[in-house]
């Protein structure tokens, strides 16, 4: 009788922890490059609350991992990906989808590329220079501007030899290449064609910058003009009509 009593107990008990054990939840989700296209064998890891489970999308994106509830940091990574990471709470077991996941391919070098339809397209280098008269200077940029058709742009900044990728200034170029002035006389004033634009880090050497512009040049200083300046570098780029 005693045996029997036992084996039972012992048996609800593991009953128990069994249940137990499987009482977690399951995000889906899907992950996609920032063009759009799945990718298939991304590293996906969700943190919670002491535990951590793993798996790899499959060849469409898709992919479903465990949890449990509280405090999750959902992790995505791929080699020559930006990694990304989501941190938020469940109080709940559920299934639970989250939006699309967008991971971003490193540029193969440090620059500025708009983000096209299946690959980056490189924004030229180039140097402004200054001409001064007595009353003012003005800036003109040198240099072959890359052709881009689409007007709503999306541009990759990255850097390999500084982290900070806020430090530009966008100017729109008239027709005789002049970004615009500073006069001196009678009082000094910016007349510089100064154009804004949305930043937005995705890590500490890669930004998005988000513009809609019309047909036109433009150059990306590194840095911005100033009564200091005299030369620089930067990107030049053109939105054809």
């Amino acid at each position: 009788m005693f045996k029997k009593i036992s084996v039972s107990v012992i048996v609800m008990l593991i009953a128990l922890k069994t249940s137990y054990a499987f009482e977690t939840g399951t995000l889906r989700g899907r992950v996609i490059d920032g063009f759009g296209k799945p990718i298939s064998f991304a590293n996906i890891e969700a943190l919670s609350d002491g535990s951590k489970s793993k798996t790899t999308s499959d060849p469409t994106g898709i992919f479903s991992v465990s949890y449990n509830p509280g405090n999750i940091k959902l992790t995505f990574s791929k080699e020559g990906y930006v990694p990304a990471y989501i941190p938020f709470s469940l109080d709940e077991k559920t299934d639970f989808s989250i939006d699309d996941i967008t991971l971003w391919k490193i540029p193969p070098k440090g620059g500025l590329f708009v983000v096209g339809d299946s690959d980056y397209i490189e924004i030229n280098r180039a140097e402004y220079y200054h001409e001064s008269g007595s009353k003012e200077r003005r800036f003109y940029v040198k240099g072959s501007p890359t052709v881009i058709k689409d007007q709503d742009l999306k541009i990759i900044d990255f850097q390999t030899d500084n982290p900070l990728v806020i430090g530009k200034t966008l100017y729109r170029v008239d027709s005789k290449d002049s970004v615009g002035s500073i006069v001196f006389y009678p009082s000094q004033k910016y007349v510089l064609n100064k154009e804004a634009d949305s930043y937005t880090k995705i890590a500490d050497n890669i930004g998005m910058r988000r513009l809609n512009l019309p047909a036109g040049k433009y150059f990306y200083c590194t840095g911005e003009i100033t009564i200091r300046s005299k030369t620089g570098f930067g990107f030049f780029f053109e939105i054809s009509s």
